[in-house]
Parts: structure tokens; C-alpha cells; sequence
């Protein structure tokens, strides 16, 4: 093992041992460090939709001297430090810079997903009972349900009317916004019809439906005994204030998202508590690290995909064809060929790190973990060489070669990291994009930034983590070893 300084994470020659990040870090990365999460709460707390995602991050690749990425067959080849996007179906996207060596030799991409647990609008929602008008719902991705209600609600929207007008709209997020809720069964009245239940089905997914009004529309004279007039109330409100009919719920994207920002934990601000930082945490880093490099060696990318949450499945997830598509224009880009064989070489030579969170050890639930083999909140970059669940089912475990140059660009860089599995052998498990880009035959990682409440409306990050996360992205991208 290569000699380090006093603040590089690695030890003593032949025993395993786990710095504090917090302890590697030089004094002269705290501002960097603080000005990364910064830029990262500004995002987080801006794209809480996938097409929202799309549209900032394309805003600032713009203004950091990002072009639309030539199509395929166009035959253009594109000088070493261009810079070029991509996006598909206003749900995915990819940038890259074009690097000096050739096609042939692959690329160095980073593939994060920036679909989060939510709650969907469901295609017939609106109803009225009891007084209220009422939204409902279908969730999205693995949620504990419980955790979504009793607490203010955003709408965000993107719909497209009859007459074929765009509409972009956020209800909740401005302090001065009228929030949604779900309501909760008081514990006076529960024991009977909520208590006994198992903890996921404490709220039922058809209890999850969002009060969207409560005033009745005025009695008219001729119409004493009109029914569903808090209903009309919120029909009412869509078609002036926002330009929509009732049916044009059925045709448009509507999510339900925590109607809270981003916020600083602990009495020394040192984590960051926020929707969505899985996976717009690793999303965001790639991004961040991208814009850090000038000319890499080799044609550096980030794929952000869709769909991750339910599957990769679908035009924008993992699964797709959209992939190599990608990867094609980019070898065409690069090499100005287009071929079936070339865009082969350059994908079969290509190095990936799939970039997702995980939940590392929490201190009121460690025995779901085995400590030998779990990451820890401000120990680093999480190294796995393998996901997937009951005997590494669905993992697309990395080759030894490749975790080795991962290990001495590491090592080089002097950043922290550690090790660790998504719980016990029987009891834990969970998956990423890393089998689907290794079924393309690439070398594929999984590097993990460890996030506590997983799945929750408010989950937990480090920023010494997310600080070393960029930092890997960075030099795993400028790739000069």
C-alpha cells in the first residue's frame, strides 16, 4: 500500500482501519466543503421532480459552457474540453466533456438517478366527504407510509391543456402558499382500527389522499340542493388561477413532496436534513465534480436516469435503450465514428461508478447491521463491490481490477473511505443501476453516500461525506492514472 500523509484515510501497512473523515480533512477544504453543500441545498431545494431536476441542472450546464451533444449519425467529432448534454425525454439527461484519448479506450461515467419517493396524483382524483374536497393518491417507490402524513405537503405540477398549453406550477413551497396535508386517526380513537396493524400498513396506500379544500362555492338561487360544491371550490380554483380544467388532471405529471427546504442537523451544522437525497444527493455531486474538470484524458460523462425507485424500468430508466444512446453519441463525439463495433469497444473498455445512497449503521437501530460490515455516517465514501439481496441477488459485482484502480486513485487523492453491505446477510439488501450497466458489459462500482432515514421525507447526510463524494467524482472523471 502506498505511504500517505497524516490526514490520508489509509494506515498502518496491513491493518484495516476506518478514519473520522472529519479528522482527514485539510483545514483549507472547509470553505470548499461548505460552499459544495451550499450549492447542493440550493438544488435540493429547487428540484424536488425529476423534470424539475432536468430543467436546473440544463439552466446551469449552460451558463458553464454546455452545448446540445451532437446526434447520433451526424458525424460530428468534437475537440478535447468540449462540453455537451443530452437530454431525453425531459425526464433523463447527460453531460459530458470530451477527453483526449480515443473512443476505443472507453469512457469514465457516473450514473445516478434523481427519481425520489413520493406520492403521485392519481388519474381520477378529486373527490368531496364529509366536508372536505379531497385529492387521491398512488405512491411512488418504496415509502414506510406512516411517515407521509400529518405533516405539510407541496403539489408540483407540469400539465398540458386541451388547447395545448404548458403548465408549470408549485402550490406550498413559498411561505406565503397554502400547504396540503394527509390526516392521521387521533390515538383516542385508534386502538381498534389502526393499532394492531403492522407498521407499513398503519396508514393503507387508499388512506393516502391529500385535503385539498374545505369553503363551499355559493348557494345559487335556482340550485338550493347542489351537491359537491366544495368539490366546485377547488374546480374553480384550477381553472382561474392556474388555467386548468378538471380533466386535465388525468393527463398531467402531479407529485406530492414535502412542502419544507433543506435545513442544517446538530448544534454544529455539520449534516444536512432534506427530501430527496436519494438519490439527488449523488445526482448533484456528479454534477458539482463534472464542472471541476477541464481536459480529462479520457471522454469523462454523468448519466442521470429515471425510474430507479420503481425498477430502471421505462424510455428514461437504466434499462433502457437510452444508455447507449448515449454512450453512442458520445463515441461519435469522440471518435467521429458511429459504428456498431465502435460504439462496442468504446462501451466493453468503459469505467462506471453507479452513484447511489445507502443507509449506513444507525445508533438506534444497529442491530440491523453487522458492524464489521457497515458503512458509518462521516467515515467517507462508501465502497461496495456488491448490492443486490439474498445471495447478492440482481448485483453486478465489480471486478477486482477495476476496485483496485478505484483503491490507488483513492489512495493518490487522499480521500476517506470505507466499507460496508445494506445491512445483515438475511435481513437487508436493496439494489442500484450498477447490475443493469454491467449487463452492457462495463466495469461498474457502486460508490455510496451513506444517508440515515432512507426513504423518508427527511433524510440525513453528512457534508464531510458528500464533500469526499465530489472530491471521488472529480478525480474518478479528470482520470489521469
Amino acid at each position: 500500500m502506498a505511504k500517505t500523509s497524516k490526514k490520508s484515510s489509509n494506515n498502518t501497512p496491513g491493518k484495516l482501519k476506518i478514519p473520522n473523515a472529519w479528522d482527514c480533512l485539510p483545514e483549507k477544504e472547509n470553505k470548499i466543503l461548505e460552499q459544495r453543500a451550499q450549492r447542493y441545498k440550493d438544488y435540493l431545494d429547487n428540484c424536488k421532480t425529476e423534470r424539475e431536476s432536468v430543467i436546473y441542472i440544463e439552466t446551469l450546464a449552460k451558463k458553464a459552457g454546455f452545448k446540445p451533444l451532437p446526434p447520433l449519425g451526424s458525424g460530428k467529432k468534437l475537440k478535447p474540453g468540449s462540453r455537451v448534454y443530452f437530454i431525453n425525454k425531459n425526464r433523463a439527461m447527460g453531460l459530458a466533456i470530451i477527453g483526449k484519448k480515443p473512443a476505443k479506450d472507453g469512457l469514465r461515467l457516473i450514473a445516478a438517478h434523481h427519481d425520489v419517493p413520493r406520492l403521485d396524483i392519481k388519474q381520477t382524483p378529486l373527490y368531496e366527504k364529509h366536508g372536505l374536497a379531497l385529492f387521491k393518491t398512488h405512491y411512488y417507490g418504496g415509502v414506510k407510509k406512516f411517515q407521509w402524513a400529518a405533516m405539510p405537503l407541496a403539489l408540483h405540477g407540469f400539465a398540458i391543456t386541451r388547447a395545448g398549453k404548458k403548465i408549470n406550477f408549485k402550490i406550498g413551497e413559498k411561505p406565503t402558499d397554502p400547504v396540503f396535508t394527509i390526516t392521521d386517526i387521533a390515538p383516542h380513537l385508534s386502538r381498534k382500527i389502526q393499532d394492531d396493524r403492522k407498521s407499513n400498513a398503519t396508514i393503507m396506500g387508499e388512506e393516502l389522499n391529500i385535503i385539498v379544500g374545505h369553503k363551499p362555492v355559493a348557494k345559487a338561487k335556482d340550485d338550493e340542493n347542489k351537491n359537491d360544491r366544495i368539490k366546485e371550490t377547488v374546480i374553480t380554483y384550477l381553472h382561474d388561477e392556474l388555467g386548468l380544467e378538471e380533466e386535465d388532471l388525468a393527463w398531467a405529471e402531479l407529485h406530492v413532496v414535502p412542502a419544507f427546504t433543506s435545513r442544517d442537523v446538530g448544534l454544529d451544522r455539520s449534516l444536512i436534513g432534506g427530501y430527496g437525497h436519494d438519490d439527488r444527493g449523488c445526482v448533484f455531486a456528479a454534477y458539482d465534480a463534472l464542472c471541476e474538470v477541464k481536459i480529462p484524458e479520457f471522454t469523462c460523462a454523468v448519466l442521470l436516469v429515471d425510474k430507479e425507485e420503481i425498477g430502471s424500468c421505462g424510455a428514461n430508466g437504466a434499462q433502457s435503450m437510452m444508455v447507449t444512446d448515449f454512450l453512442g453519441m458520445l463515441v461519435e463525439a469522440t471518435s467521429g465514428e458511429s459504428s456498431f463495433a465502435a460504439i462496442r469497444t468504446a462501451i466493453s473498455e468503459t469505467m462506471v461508478i453507479s452513484a447511489d445512497t445507502s443507509p449506513p449503521i444507525d445508533p438506534s437501530f444497529e442491530a440491523t447491521h453487522d458492524p464489521l460490515n457497515s458503512a458509518f455516517l462521516g467515515k467517507g465514501v462508501w465502497i461496495s463491490k456488491y448490492s443486490g439481496s439474498g445471495g447478492k441477488m440482481f448485483s453486478g459485482e465489480a471486478d477486482v481490477e477495476f476496485i483496485n484502480y478505484i483503491r490507488q486513485m483513492l489512495i493518490k487523492e487522499k480521500i476517506p473511505y470505507q466499507f460496508g453491505e445494506m445491512g445483515k446477510v438475511d435481513e437487508g439488501g436493496g439494489g442500484t443501476v450498477a447490475f443493469l450497466l454491467s449487463n452492457l458489459n462495463m466495469h461498474v462500482l457502486d460508490v455510496c453516500l451513506p444517508t440515515l432515514s432512507l426513504h423518508s421525507p427527511f433524510e440525513i447526510i453528512s457534508k464531510v461525506d458528500y464533500h469526499y463524494t465530489v472530491s471521488t467524482y472529480k478525480a474518478f472523471m479528470q482520470n489521469a492514472y
